[in-house]
């Protein structure tokens, strides 16, 4: 009976030191910058989309439950706290300073009037909504769902324009800074980019790996995407990839340009909430901003490059002001 109490405790401690080092790998315990705000208990199970508004002074974010949030940037005082959605946030767009356009995983679209706080109006689409994107060049709504369909509406009448099937779960879409270009990835690890009439413009060459999300470099003469432990850019005009090794132990949740695009933010997931600020052209580690207490969701610049905000299911949005020094600290209570 003693030799076998002696197992279940040996049991229990080796279940405890992966817990531990589970969660020491997802906050990331190297040395790093603390963020200057961490707001906690933003959304109930954890934040999933981020975007700020087109001046910088507000940034939205979309939780795991449906609900959207309107901070003050760099306060974080709230200012608005809506429910449009049943289902998680899976995209989330500033039309223009007062008009903000959501989807939820249930499929519906929403638009807020930011300044009475209201819901302006709605679609509702089918379930499976996996992301969205806005083609200002044309005022097109486009929203991707699991079963590969990839569908535009016009905005603001929300009236159908194109469906088209791709055969593989959309994963990710951007949308680049003329509003006349999109790229979508797939799961089968595809990366395409279309025109405003969904024509297909150019297969870009294959990834090694799913991309999880896609930004265009502020000039658009690139596409980045971030994977299992890797970061890809396509040169949009040969559609070939070059390949970026990270820091990070799992899969490169989120990333964003700098405004000028010669640096990359990027987030960790599985095993790593960490945030890394890289050169763009070599990968080069510039800064380490300290990671959340579990997996990240979403990263964005600041129009103005001075701030990066993330988001994680550890609840929190964090803010960090990339003018300060770098003067990277061990772990302690912003954790």
């Amino acid at each position: 009976m003693a030799s076998i109490r002696g197992l279940v405790c040996q049991c229990k401690y080796a279940v405890l030191f992966l817990f531990s080092a589970f969660l020491a790998g997802c906050a990331g315990l190297e040395p790093a910058q603390p963020p200057d705000l961490n707001i906690p208990s933003t959304h109930l199970f954890g934040v999933t989309r981020l975007a700020f508004s087109p001046s910088g002074t507000l940034i939205a974010s979309g939780g795991f439950k449906g609900d959207l949030a309107i901070l003050q940037v760099p306060d974080g005082a709230q200012i608005g706290k809506f429910q449009w959605h049943r289902d998680a946030v899976r995209g989330l767009i500033w039309i223009d300073k007062e008009y903000l356009l959501s989807a939820g995983e249930e499929g519906a679209i929403a638009v807020t009037h930011i300044t009475s706080g209201s819901l302006k109006s709605k679609l509702e689409t089918h379930a499976g909504l996996t992301s969205l994107a806005y083609l200002a060049g044309t005022s097109q709504i486009v929203a991707g769902y699991t079963d590969g369909s990839l569908k535009t509406f016009s905005y603001p009448t929300f009236q159908p324009i194109h469906t088209i099937q791709l055969g593989a779960e959309v994963v990710a879409l951007a949308v680049d800074h003329m509003g006349r270009r999109l790229a979508v990835s797939t799961e089968d690890e595809r990366v395409l980019l279309f025109d405003q009439k969904l024509s297909e413009v150019m297969a870009l060459q294959r990834p090694s790996r799913r991309a999880l999300e896609l930004r265009f470099s502020p000039d658009d003469s690139e596409l980045v995407a971030g994977a299992w432990y890797q970061v890809f850019y396509w040169d949009l005009v040969s559609g070939k990839i070059r390949v970026q090794e990270t820091e990070h132990w799992g899969a490169v949740t989120s990333l964003d340009y700098h405004p000028k695009g010669d640096q990359l933010i990027t987030l960790g997931r599985h095993t790593d909430a960490n945030l890394r600020l890289v050169d763009a052209a070599s990968g080069h580690v510039q800064r380490r901003l300290q990671g959340h207490r579990l997996c990240g969701a979403a990263v964005r610049f600041s129009p103005d490059g001075r701030y990066v905000a993330s988001g994680s299911d550890d609840e929190s949005i964090r803010f960090y002001d990339l003018t300060k020094p770098y003067l990277p600290q061990r772990v302690g209570d912003n954790w």
